[in-house]
């Protein structure tokens, strides 16, 4: 009987022995794995994002909360938002911030958009004392709007504009509000944001009025990712169970 009870308690003991092991596989499978250790590579195109209304410093505080959760430090890239998206395929960084559209022409090789954190509406940006005097991106003819190169608002309004509405593009977001707020700009195209449960992100004070109002593409959605570096092992579940679980804004 003491032999059997032996033999028994041998028997549990290998069994333990080996579900641990099998425990410590599964935690090592899903542990992140980034292009260097422990560090986490994220683009941006601002380095020191600061207004509340900036989609830019809502981004960092999602990404540097899910750094946090997972024991990473975060390395941030500075980068035009064009092409941006393109990094993550190249492996110059782990996961693109920049808030990028899930446009089917912008998926690589080498890389996998994330679950979408949330979606956008397009719209014209414009001082209030021409609230009257401008309803409509038709309202722009001889006037002049500007937006961002490779930005979803560039190919908005190269499709909507009408002959006679000049368009200024610029590089950078830096540059395109520094020549609205100096007077070089009639317009701004840009977007509205918008949660995944249909609230309106503040993206702007009431010394700013957004006008034509309207889907890239009627009647869907445009939806922004993170774009997460297919060698990241582990990063793009990681990134969705994140954003699955973590409302956006924070």
């Amino acid at each position: 009987m003491n032999r059997l009870r032996s033999i028994s308690s041998v028997a549990a003991g290998i069994v333990v022995f080996w579900a641990l092991i099998a425990m410590g596989g599964c935690a090592a499978d899903q542990q992140i794995q980034t292009l260097t250790p422990g560090v986490l590579k994220v683009a941006v195109t601002t380095g020191t994002p600061s207004s509340e209304y900036d989609s830019q410093l809502w981004i960092r505080r999602y990404v540097e909360l899910f750094a946090a959760e997972h024991d990473l430090t975060i390395s941030w890239l500075v980068v035009p938002f064009n092409e941006s998206w393109l990094l993550a395929s190249r492996g110059e960084v782990d996961l693109v911030a920049t808030n990028v559209a899930s446009f089917a022409d912008r998926a690589s090789t080498g890389a996998t958009f994330s679950t979408p954190f949330l979606y956008e509406r397009r719209a014209l940006r414009i001082n209030p004392e021409d609230r009257e005097r401008y309803t409509h991106i038709d309202d722009f003819i001889g006037h002049t709007v500007g937006v961002v190169s490779g930005m979803a608002a560039e190919r908005d309004v190269n499709r909507r504009a009408p002959e006679g509405v000049i368009v200024r593009t610029t590089d950078t977001f830096d540059e395109l509000y520094q020549a609205f707020d100096n007077g070089q700009l009639d317009a701004i195209a840009e977007a509205e944001y918008y949660s995944l449960d249909g609230e309106i992100i503040p993206s702007h004070g009431d010394e700013i009025i957004l006008i034509d109002h309207h889907d890239l593409t009627p009647g869907q959605r445009e939806e922004s990712v993170f774009v997460i570096h297919d060698g990241s092992r582990n990063l793009l579940a990681a990134v969705n169970a994140f954003v699955n679980r973590t409302r956006f804004p924070l």
